[in-house]
């Protein structure tokens, strides 16, 4: 009986490092999509274009059918940038996610929300 809620408090932050794991994984594989999606064409109004197929790509991998891939978790829009728009410069995609914790933040009041990030960079083909 003495043991049970530090038990139940282990076993709460083993959840919790498996969710985070999750989302930085889940994070990562998006800006990676989102980057390659806006690196392999060349248009006329190049940074445009690769802003917004950036930002399909990561919305089409984190809500495919329209369905949340992180329910609970808190994405706004990513963060595209291109500097330069030429052959060879780079695309940056950048995604920060909130409220990730799913038990531990009910339980414990934390001064500073935890965030994860993912960031991608590729060369402009």
């Amino acid at each position: 009986v003495i043991l049970f809620p530090l038990f139940l408090l282990i076993v709460a932050g083993i959840v919790e490092f498996g969710h985070l794991f999750y989302v930085r994984h889940t994070l990562t594989n998006a800006s990676r999509e989102g980057a390659r999606a806006a690196v392999v064409y060349v248009p006329a109004d190049r940074i445009t274009w690769a802003t917004n197929q950036a930002t399909t790509a990561v919305n089409n991998y984190l809500y495919p059918g329209g369905v949340p891939r992180l329910p609970g978790v808190t994405i706004p829009a990513p963060t595209v940038a291109v500097p330069g728009g030429t052959t060879g410069s780079t695309v940056t995609v950048t995604i920060t996610a909130s409220d990730v914790l799913l038990v531990l933040d009910k339980l414990v009041t934390l001064s500073n929300p935890i965030t994860v990030t993912a960031e991608t960079t590729m060369r402009l083909e």
